[in-house]
């Protein structure tokens, strides 16, 4: 939009009258405080939550809590350490491990929660694995991790305002196989040994020495790649379809499907039910929305079209990528010449070759070894399960040398195993694209991604269902099928799969930012026109210059909307997963503090959600990110909140107590004015903030003889607020100070003081509820400015008001002057940060019918955009 036009588009706004909290509204509605949940329902026409009562459209929007799920309290395992390579390691003690004490302490767990509701957030994703609540064994569940997760739940039941949904977190299986989600015992069910899975490649794991030695890199996204090797092939295959594929898998009387489908099932089962006897409020209340299914599911080797050759849809390859043929040749202790890729703007590019040679090692359990695993974990297995053996060779798909001695492999010399790999042959090589005739549904010609979403993946889905609604009949079910595929086609199916509590939760990633950890505002790739396979080279995906990357993005995040009423229906749509890395530009801003990139990259991934109407949950937050480690798994670093990017008070001299539990002042969100500089007896002290993990900010104020009490020599103003150290450290306040939030936040982007990082952009007004059809609605970081149409109907006017949050942040000194609607008043309340627009009945819509609305507010502040003397604290509720 043009100057001119911006300027014409505003000649129709009218300034608002404001209301303070001490007038009385002419409606009858609650206080403007932070909306409390309610039990909500979905609107079939608009596909949009609402609340029945008050029958306004409520937008979710919040965060993922906590990415640490992914990984045990104890022994404290992040993903680098351990050793994988080390059969001994404590690593592989997976039965005996404990996840309570996630997603962080009891006594941390109101703060946290606290500091994301002050961020305007209002929904959280609960992460919880199947590790953490089945890690012993088959059917032993640990009582006292679900006994933690409510307790964690019902604090956050009494911070309030903030609804949740719980889901099974998983990435490529399992923490054995370089992910999470699954316990070890899985793997030893399906016959697999996860304590030769490095030697194997069956997966690559960050903990492997040879990563931390220096001899190789872990490259970003590695840990992705192991969605195509040996172990999570096996395990996505079996789980999903072991009965078709493998029916002489038996385990306990059962296939291998129902056996790891069943457990997978019964722990969620076993939780729920746990979570909805003990927290009946909390359902009835509509906090707990719901439950997602599986995170992220995949089809393993279902629908491979050439198990000797990478698909040519295969765009994700970093590092060793194995063909499905050498996978499993690696597998039985074959040495294979693999192609070795990185990721360019092209798309994958081949570097080279690398030899990957077991010497004879299996990824398998031996005959010897499953006897001793099996008694521990009560399997008994089909006799004619051939155990020790690739099971893929075992029906067939490929074949070894009759005379190969695999005793003698070992000692052989590294050209003469070369030779026995070549002796290997692939006989099915479209084994798993062929139809089952088995399977009842044999319309397609072949196997492929569709067909396994809309049949393997649905099969499953409906178990899940049954099991979440016959314990909670009434709750939601979140359904997320593979990850940037077209969702299954379930829209008019007569089994009704998809029902008036059903929501569709996609995932999206900036494939370029992603894989490079950068973002460039030059170029960009199409990443979901790629992936649905519109261009024969991912170069003629190439988007130029930074408003065509944006239109780009918001393009797609409305091409997922459009499929989602195309597939499924008009049912709400929250995206579950976004975001972007924090570790960008190999960790610039963790050395100068500025998240400039970041901000830049989540305001265009937030503006495409604006775009196209979308509640979300962010990826992620982390109570245990630091700058070194990042999210303490894989290398991966999202978190919006950091500890090493809050700020302390420190001092120069050990003998000044001010940070114990002396109280000090906070102006103006600890803004500080010295009152005078005493030149008699006076010790003189320098008070800094610093940045727990970075270098001491260059901001400091020097006082003076501060008295035993620790009262110090600042005046005081009308926006004073007394706290202590300890409540400083506790509260997840915004904080802004004036002359550094001016010059270094909005400028270089650096942390909020209390450790939120590109603040300005993961913190930005919207619309939480209203009686209209949002037809736009748009936050504008450069310029500040806020703007929501709405269409209302008549029958919409002088009833309940349309919510909206306008953080301090961008708005600390909001005015009546900076509110702009078409018609109406607003009421705004400084401490929740909300604000109610009133829509008043106006002549002309007396007739009746539809009549568009809008409101735009925007920042005319001085300084910057602060008006220093009338910054309100912030207040937590």
């Amino acid at each position: 939009m043009t100057k001119e036009e911006d300027e014409s588009s505003e000649a129709k706004y009218s300034i608002v009258e404001f209301l303070n909290d001490h007038q009385q509204s002419p409606h009858n509605t609650r206080d403007t405080t932070f909306p409390s949940c309610v039990r909500l329902e979905t609107d079939s026409t608009t596909g949009d939550f609402y609340d029945p009562i008050t029958k306004r459209k409520v937008t979710l929007k919040g965060i993922n809590v906590d990415s640490a799920m992914k990984y045990p309290t104890s022994p404290s395992m992040p993903s680098y350490t351990g050793s994988a390579n080390d059969p001994n390691s404590i690593f592989f003690d997976g039965d005996s491990v404990s996840f309570v004490g996630r997603p962080f302490p009891i006594t941390e767990a109101r703060s946290h929660f606290k500091r994301i509701k002050s961020w305007g957030y209002n929904t959280i994703r609960y992460l919880i694995t199947w590790e953490a609540i089945e890690h012993a064994g088959p059917g032993i569940y640990d009582e006292e991790f679900i006994e933690y997760t409510i307790e964690i739940l019902t604090i956050l039941g009494e911070v309030g305002g903030m609804y949740v949904f719980l889901e099974f977190h998983q990435d490529v299986w399992s923490r054995y196989c370089g992910g999470s989600g699954a316990p070890m015992w899985t793997l030893y069910a399906a016959g697999l040994e996860p304590k030769r899975f490095a030697i194997t490649e069956a997966a690559v794991l960050h903990n492997e020495t040879r990563f931390h030695d220096s001899s190789d890199t872990y490259h970003k996204m590695l840990w992705t790649s192991n969605y195509k090797r040996l172990a999570t092939m096996v395990m996505f295959t079996l789980f999903f379809a072991g009965k078709t594929y493998f029916p002489q898998m038996t385990i306990n009387g059962e296939s291998i499907q129902d056996f790891l489908e069943g457990h997978y099932l019964n722990s969620v089962k076993h939780i729920w039910e746990a979570i909805c006897k003990q927290l009946p409020e909390l359902i009835t209340n509509g906090t707990i929305l719901g439950f997602e299914s599986m995170n992220e599911p995949n089809c393993g080797l279902i629908g491979h079209p050439h198990l000797g050759q990478i698909p040519s849809y295969q765009n994700l390859r970093v590092g060793t990528t194995p063909t499905a043929f050498q996978a499993m040749k690696l597998g039985m202790g074959f040495p294979c010449e693999v192609d070795d890729y990185r990721i360019s703007i092209t798309g994958p590019s081949k570097v080279g070759t690398r030899l990957v040679d077991p010497r004879g090692v299996r990824a398998w359990l031996t005959v010897e070894e499953a006897v001793t695993i099996d008694k521990r974990y009560g399997f008994v297995r089909n006799p004619d399960w051939k155990l020790g053996q690739c099971i893929f060779a075992n029906i067939g798909i490929w074949k070894w040398s009759p005379f190969l001695d695999f005793q003698g492999l070992q000692q052989l010399s590294e050209k003469t195993r070369l030779q026995s790999n070549l002796q290997c042959k692939l006989i099915e090589p479209h084994y798993f694209q062929r139809l089952d005739p088995n399977y009842p549904t044999k319309s397609p010609n072949i196997i492929d991604i569709h067909y396994f979403i809309n049949t393997y993946f649905v099969d499953h889905y409906l178990k899940f269902k049954q099991i979440i609604r016959t314990i909670s009949p009434a709750s939601f079910i979140l359904l997320q099928s593979p990850v940037l595929e077209i969702p299954p086609d379930i829209k008019n199916d007569p089994r009704n799969i998809i029902d008036a509590k059903t929501v569709y939760c996609p995932h999206y990633y900036d494939g370029l930012s992603l894989m490079f950890k950068s973002w460039n505002v030059r170029y960009n790739v199409d990443t979901l026109g790629i992936m649905r396979g519109r261009y024969w080279n991912p170069i003629f995906g190439l988007v130029l210059g930074e408003k065509a990357i944006r239109n780009c993005i918001k393009r797609q995040f409305l091409e997922i909307r459009q499929e989602c009423n195309d597939h499924l229906g008009s049912i709400p749509i929250l995206m579950s997963e976004t975001g972007m890395p924090f570790d960008m530009d190999n960790k610039l801003a963790f050395r100068n503090g500025e998240y400039i990139a970041q901000t830049a990259a989540l305001d265009v991934i937030c503006n495409a959600l604006e775009s196209a109407g979308m509640s979300h949950t962010f990826w992620c937050y982390t109570s245990v990110n630091t700058h070194k480690w990042g999210d303490g798994w894989n290398n991966e670093d999202f978190s919006f909140w950091s500890k090493n990017d809050r700020m302390e008070r420190v001092e120069d001299s050990d003998t000044l107590g001010v940070m114990r539990n002396n109280e000090y002042d906070m102006r103006g969100r600890m803004s500080m004015v010295p009152k005078k500089v005493k030149k008699d007896g006076g010790i003189k002290r320098k008070l800094r903030l610093k940045r727990t993990g970075s270098r001491m900010s260059e901001l400091s104020v020097e006082s003076n003889n501060v008295n035993k009490d620790g009262d110090s020599d600042y005046e005081s103003s009308d926006t004073t607020i007394t706290t202590t150290a300890a409540s400083f450290n506790d509260v997840g306040v915004i904080t802004t100070m004036p002359e550094y939030t001016t010059s270094q936040h909005y400028k270089r982007c650096h942390p909020s003081v209390d450790g939120v990082r590109a603040v300005s952009a993961v913190i930005r007004p919207y619309c939480i509820a209203t009686r209209g059809e949002i037809l736009n609605s748009e936050f504008d970081l450069k310029s500040k400015k806020f703007q929501l149409r709405l269409k209302l109907k008549s029958g919409d006017f002088n009833t309940y008001p349309t919510v909206i949050f306008v953080p301090k942040w961008h708005y600390p000194t909001l005015k009546s002057g900076e509110v702009y609607s078409t018609s109406g008043y607003v009421k705004y309340n400084p401490e929740s940060e909300i604000l109610e627009w009133y829509h008043d009945m106006k002549e002309d819509n007396l007739r009746g019918g539809d009549h568009e609305e809008c409101i735009m507010i925007r920042n005319n502040s001085t300084a910057n955009g602060f008006n220093i003397t009338e910054i309100l604290p912030c207040s937590i509720m």
